[in-house]
């Protein structure tokens, strides 16, 4: 009877993953992927640049709206289980910004201290806690860590700045606590940190980390120190919609531009992507979020395998001289996806 048990439990976890996955795109990763071909063309754009430096050729007086910047989805999940649902990058937060990333996507959830101890934010992705390493004896990752490891960055490179946009992953219910214990842990190195709700110049926030939230300042904490508004509405509709970007305010004079379909298939998550970066708003007064990622129209997601399938048709895909096109934010990032991205800017 346990056997049978266990081999119905296993059917239905393969059909799940079956049906998880669009067509066209195979099992266990499959899909053309990036060839070795694009890769090396892709690093050889903006090839007098760093990838760890590439922000000192913008000028100080251009707005970060203005700029096309590579970033990353569920930026703390390369070690997380299970990796085969819930991962979406193979680089950590210190590898991934030198490939050039520079837009980090923040998920947290509050642990509550005990015990005297203090609550801390631990990084999530839906039921997954992430953690430091790929060892099953790897511990927790925390606010703190990922803080210590963009910190480090800034120290070397100086001209470089970190877009860092934060969701409460938790519970609404302690939202209270987790805004305290969120500026607790940041203003610990206040001088870090750009908090004010008005898009930045590069000039203004060389060094520094620019703060965006998509919580809700319950606390109090007012405009100053809650960083840019970034909140925009679930887009999790797998149906196609003929303007997959929406806009909404982030103060009186600025607004935000997202495409975040992450229930669309490949295809039409491709689609979307593509018509949002063709009809780009970005400029000084509108920021834009383009997310090429997606878990998938099926039951459950292989976010793995369809990067593989978007990837390949990114690095297949001409910016126009001139034009801005705000933050591209990926799965499984790497640096021929980052400086594709951000050469961008000097073609």
């Amino acid at each position: 009877m346990r056997k049978r048990t266990r081999l119905v439990a296993i059917i239905l976890i393969l059909a799940m993953v079956v049906t998880a996955v669009p067509t066209g795109i195979a099992l266990l990763g499959g899909g053309t992927g990036i060839t070795e071909g694009q890769r090396q063309a892709a690093l050889s754009e903006a090839s007098e640049l760093s990838a760890a430096s590439w922000m000192s050729a913008i000028d100080d007086g251009t707005k970060i709206s203005s700029v096309t910047i590579p970033g990353t989805h569920d930026s703390a999940t390369a070690h997380i289980t299970p990796g085969y649902f819930l991962q979406c990058q193979k680089l950590g937060f210190k590898d991934q910004l030198y490939a050039g990333f520079r837009y980090l996507d923040i998920r947290l959830s509050l642990v509550e201290g005990k015990n005297g101890k203090e609550d801390r934010l631990k990084f999530i992705h839906a039921f997954g806690t992430c953690r430091k390493g790929g060892l099953p004896f790897s511990g927790t990752l925390y606010l703190e860590d990922a803080l210590a490891d963009v910190y480090e960055f800034l120290d070397s490179n100086p001209t470089e700045t970190v877009f860092f946009t934060v969701k409460n992953e938790g519970s609404d219910e302690d939202l209270d606590r987790f805004e305290s214990a969120f500026f607790g842990t940041i203003d610990k190195d206040p001088e870090r940190w750009y908090t004010k709700n008005s898009i930045p110049t590069m000039g203004e926030v060389r060094g520094k980390v620019v703060l965006a939230t998509r919580f809700d300042d319950v606390n109090g904490e007012g405009e100053d120190r809650m960083g840019l508004y970034t909140h925009w509405s679930q887009q999790d509709n797998k149906e196609v919609v003929n303007d997959p970007a929406e806009v909404c305010s982030i103060n009186d004079s600025e607004q935000l531009y997202v495409q975040d379909r992450f229930k669309y298939s490949v295809n039409d998550k491709w689609g979307a992507f593509a018509q949002t970066k063709d009809e780009s708003m970005a400029g000084d007064i509108i920021l834009s979020f383009n997310f090429l990622s997606t878990s998938g129209s099926g039951s459950a997601g292989h976010p793995k395998a369809y990067a593989k399938e978007l990837n390949a048709q990114l690095l297949n895909t001409s910016f126009e001289p001139g034009k801005s096109y705000g933050m591209i934010i990926v799965d499984f990032g790497e640096e021929a996806i980052a400086r594709h991205i951000f050469a961008a800017n000097f073609d």
